[in-house]
């Protein structure tokens, strides 16, 4: 018999270390797997509700956010939880002009004809006074906004609602064309002061005043937030109207989405204040 004595190879005399790092690799992979199927669930059950839900017209007794996503996907978006970044996307398919020239070259355009206001029961007529709190609690009115100056009154239906910030992010991109014809613009929901505080902290703060209308008694004064009653729902509008230097207001619109023509606006203070020619009795017409 031979005195030499095979060398066993590694894994013959420790067997245990290969097969231990095989069940690991296993183990890892069922893992990833698991986390895999999880998203595909997830995504799955979004798909599903999306078009289980699909857009078209929004219900009266849809809440905010629901309303929020169905306006949304008209246009082919899905929130990703960050409002700022959901509103600038939307802004993106659905404003159809953004303004890059200076102003006097945005009013020297003779073709343009601004949207015309709707019907509306404060068209022509002295503006309601509000006295809102701002973000820091510091009360804002009308009057002192508006004193001998014309302001933009912007009704959206708050800060969760990634299309309605939308309007607002518009209006703070081309806030110096509205203060070059020395108009402010003045922003109301029903968000509490310190949730409007919250999502400035989280998103940045806008460059002109946003106010509580906590129990939408202003926005009921302007006929833009209709109560509950036994024949509907409670219900709210986007609403913007043009409040000229004499408090009187002499442009409006409401609509389930927000108003994002920023240069009719300007068109429209800038003529009410002698800046462009008056407009031809026949285009004044009013929008039904």
């Amino acid at each position: 018999m031979s005195n030499q004595v095979e060398q066993a190879s590694p894994e013959k005399r420790n067997p245990e270390p290969r097969s231990l790092r095989t069940h690991e690799r296993e183990w890892g992979a069922r893992v990833f797997l698991g986390f895999l199927f999880l998203i595909a669930c997830a995504y799955a059950t979004m798909l599903i509700y999306h078009v289980s839900r699909p857009p078209g017209t929004v219900a009266e007794d849809d809440g905010i956010l629901e309303r929020c996503r169905q306006i949304c996907l008209r246009y082919g978006l899905v929130s990703t939880g960050n409002v700022r970044k959901d509103a600038e996307a939307y802004l993106q398919v659905a404003q159809q002009q953004q303004l890059t020239e200076g102003l006097s070259e945005i009013l020297s355009e003779a073709a343009f004809r601004p949207a015309p206001s709707q019907e509306h029961p404060l068209l022509n007529q002295t503006a309601p006074e509000f006295v809102l709190p701002d973000d820091a609690g510091k009360s804002q009115s009308l009057s002192n906004l508006g004193k001998n100056r014309p302001v933009v009154v912007v009704f959206y239906l708050g800060y969760g609602c990634s299309h309605c910030v939308a309007q607002l992010i518009a209006l703070d991109k081309d806030l110096h064309y509205f203060r070059e014809l020395d108009a402010d613009v003045v922003a109301i929901s029903s968000d509490e002061p310190t949730h409007t505080a919250e999502q400035f902290q989280e998103y940045g703060r806008f460059h002109f005043p946003v106010l509580a209308d906590v129990d939408n008694a202003v926005a009921q004064a302007w006929n833009v937030y209709h109560p509950k009653t036994h024949e509907q729902p409670e219900f709210s509008n986007h609403g913007t109207f043009i409040v000229d230097r004499t408090g009187r207001v002499i442009w409006g619109t409401m609509d389930t989405e927000p108003f994002l023509d920023n240069k009719s606006l300007l068109h429209i203070i800038a003529r009410s204040q002698g800046l462009l020619p008056a407009e031809q009795p026949e285009k004044l017409a009013v929008a039904r």
